[in-house]
């Protein structure tokens, strides 16, 4: 029985359009989520989903071939960030090949691969991000992981630096399991459970467009892309089976392929048309100038130094909100670091905790904005007399049950009373 697949893919509820990008032929199947802003991130997620066109497995082991084309992806994008001046384009990828008898995954990135099997979820890759390296060296816990306002920034992705460590995992499977490639904009919205109750029915097709759906449902914060394959054929695709004769390429929105993964924009976005979907936190840093003659070397040395220098004092006048300590805190500076540079450094930490904030502030702030000074002090002094007022009247309204017969002396608590101020 022939491999069967369905895929999915969604600008999701705040994005303008769709960076995402996939791919499914079978054997191969790939996910990639471009970062970068403007003309950088869905040329990147382009270039990759175009490769994985040329590509047939040719004998090697599929992990070893999988990392190779991969890295050459890497290459092809970083040479074409450093032709173009897009500094910091890139994309995630997360790409399976089915061999006899196990599925090989290659993995950068925090899109993800999971597998469902005999009625459970199981995620099978490993998120290359800041939170997920948190929670894996045990400074905070998986639930303090899914609301961390940092959660969206990646400490690994194709096209930033010249060279990239590709993870690779071997899986065999079994009759009737499903696998399912997606990108964040999955599972930063639906939990595991969230997911697992969708995958429980239905064709592949059904499902694929019940995930998409159920992350939009949820708030649909990013691009959302699905890819779902059954190896033995045991679970039709659905209204996906025309496809499965001839494969899908799904390529970001406005983008035009030509030969051998070369991918060009329609039409020039402005640059201020969205923000960048991810943050990249990995230091800037290569060592060709260590591969040179020694003069050169310090040469470049001198070089570098001052393109910190002057990104660092670039950032002095941008501020943006985050959080320290579990208060709403204003920093100075972008959210990001070069080398042991940090290119941020708090501010003033507010009495607000981010915990008493509506979710949809909350969100506000992690997606770590730039502002003034001044526009940045306005939001929080907002969220100051927001909270207060709240617990202002939280306090009114448990002096008037309090009062009465029994109760005529009682006063309440003032909201001044109730409001935490940071250490």
């Amino acid at each position: 029985m022939p491999v069967t697949f369905a895929t999915s893919t969604d600008t999701g509820r705040l994005r303008s359009s769709n960076e995402d990008a996939l791919f499914a032929r079978p054997p191969v199947f790939m996910v990639a989520d471009g970062m970068g802003g403007p003309q950088g991130g869905e040329v990147a997620s382009g270039i990759t989903a175009k490769s994985f066109e040329w590509y047939m497995p040719q004998g090697e082991t599929g992990a070893d071939e999988l990392t190779k084309l991969i890295q050459k992806i890497n290459e092809k994008i970083y040479r074409r960030a450093l032709d173009e001046g897009r500094l910091g384009m890139g994309t995630t990828v997360t790409a399976a090949v089915i061999e006899d008898g196990a599925v090989i995954f290659a993995h950068v990135g925090d899109s993800r691969a999971y597998l469902w099997r005999g009625g459970s979820l199981s995620q099978l890759t490993e998120d290359h991000s800041l939170v997920a390296e948190m929670v894996r060296e045990g400074k905070i816990s998986s639930a303090e992981a899914e609301a961390h306002p940092q959660r969206s920034i990646i400490t690994r992705a194709l096209g930033v630096e010249s060279s990239v460590a590709v993870d690779t995992i071997r899986v065999p499977w079994e009759a009737g399991d499903i696998f399912l490639l997606c990108s964040d904009g999955l599972s930063s919205m639906v939990p595991d459970a969230g997911i697992a109750d969708v995958m429980a029915a239905g064709d592949l097709g059904d499902r694929a467009r019940a995930l998409v759906s159920e992350a939009n449902e949820r708030g649909g914060h990013d691009n959302i892309s699905v890819v779902l394959f059954c190896p033995d054929g045991s679970v039709p695709a659905g209204t996906a089976a025309a496809e499965a004769d001839t494969g899908v390429i799904r390529l970001p929105d406005g983008v035009v392929a030509g030969p051998e993964g070369t991918v060009t924009r329609q039409k020039a976005e402005p640059l201020q048309a969205r923000e960048p979907k991810k943050g990249f936190l990995q230091s800037i840093r290569r060592n060709w100038m260590f591969r040179t003659v020694p003069g050169v070397s310090i040469i470049a040395v001198l070089i570098a130094a001052i393109l910190f220098g002057g990104a660092y004092l670039g950032t002095r006048e941008i501020y943006f909100l985050g959080v320290d300590h579990g208060y709403v805190t204003i920093y100075r500076g972008v959210p990001y670091s070069l080398g042991p540079l940090s290119l941020f450094s708090l501010d003033w930490r507010s009495p607000v905790k981010f915990s008493d904030l509506a979710q949809d502030e909350q969100d506000e702030i992690g997606k770590q904005e730039s502002h003034t000074r001044g526009s940045a002090q306005a939001i929080v002094d907002n969220y100051v007399a927001e909270v207060k007022a709240n617990q202002e009247k939280a306090a009114q309204q448990t002096a008037i049950k309090g009062s009465g017969p029994a109760g005529a002396g009682a006063t309440g608590t003032t909201g001044n009373g109730n409001f935490g101020v940071a250490p």
